[in-house]
């Protein structure tokens, strides 16, 4: 079957890889659970893109959250 389409979304895997972190909170999905700064439960611990709870994984979502957790980093170290 051909199914004529004007765009696609290719999705590369759906399970993220955040074994490496074991220090961190995360649900029952296995994705880091961050805040609206990318801070997690613990604190100067940040984290950015599809292994975290944000709903869209899309890159540019990813790219534009790893720019939000640099900024809460720089901002953490900042105030020390």
């Amino acid at each position: 079957m051909i199914l004529p389409v004007k765009g696609v979304f290719i999705e590369i895997g759906s399970v993220p890889n955040s074994e490496i972190v074991g220090f961190v909170e995360k649900n029952r999905w296995r994705e880091i659970i961050v805040n609206c700064k990318c801070e997690t439960n613990v604190n100067g611990s940040f984290a950015a893109g599809d292994v975290t709870n944000v709903p869209e994984k899309q890159i540019v979502v990813a790219a534009g959250e790893g720019c939000k957790a640099t900024l809460s980093a720089f901002r953490h170290l900042s105030q020390m």
